[in-house]
């Protein structure tokens, strides 16, 4: 799209600027989804709780200015709710591959060396928001600035603290005096 809606527009809640966003870029974004395996009707969902996520944000001011297009903002939270997509469906997948009487839990733990195990127990103990952040950066391979998008950071030093904070707390976890 050559010429994006304004910030000014967007905030003043005008319907024909998210109406040309969302016709605008919805094609592109199902080409980009399309290389994640989720249906069709399942990457619509994503999209339009994107399109939602980038209305909300601009009337709640939580975007000051876009750094970069709004295509791109939107792809960056279309992202990181296609990878939720993603684990939730393996989270499924795994429960509904269990015949037998073995669980999940013993299976998922077969082969762990013990500071494994115990890396996993710690991470569990985590709260939502530093499981979250970790998980984006180290397993979904996001980086700082898509998280801050994605997770509606004020902006990539937060993020940055954030996810040391969450490190850190992680590893005194992890400290061999902790876990015998």
């Amino acid at each position: 799209m050559k010429n994006e809606p304004s910030i000014t527009t967007l905030r003043t809640g005008d319907s024909v600027a998210y109406q040309v966003i969302y016709e605008g870029y919805r094609d592109a974004f199902i080409a980009f989804a399309s290389k994640y395996d989720i249906d069709q009707d399942a990457i619509l969902d994503v999209y339009q709780e994107s399109m939602i996520a980038l209305y909300e944000n601009v009337m709640k001011g939580k975007v000051k200015d876009f750094s970069s297009t709004i295509k791109t903002y939107l792809f960056g939270i279309g992202k990181f709710k296609l990878y939720e997509q993603l684990r939730a469906q393996k989270k499924m997948v795994l429960v509904d591959d269990f015949n037998d009487q073995e669980t999940m839990e013993e299976v998922e733990t077969t082969a762990l060396t013990e500071r494994q195990k115990a890396l996993k127990q710690h991470f569990q103990k985590l709260g939502d928001r530093c499981r979250n952040i970790l998980e984006l950066f180290y397993l979904n391979g996001l980086k700082i600035k898509e998280i801050m998008i994605a997770a509606n950071y004020e902006n990539e030093n937060t993020v940055k603290a954030q996810k040391s904070r969450c490190l850190k707390q992680l590893k005194t976890m992890m400290n061999p005096q902790n876990y015998g």
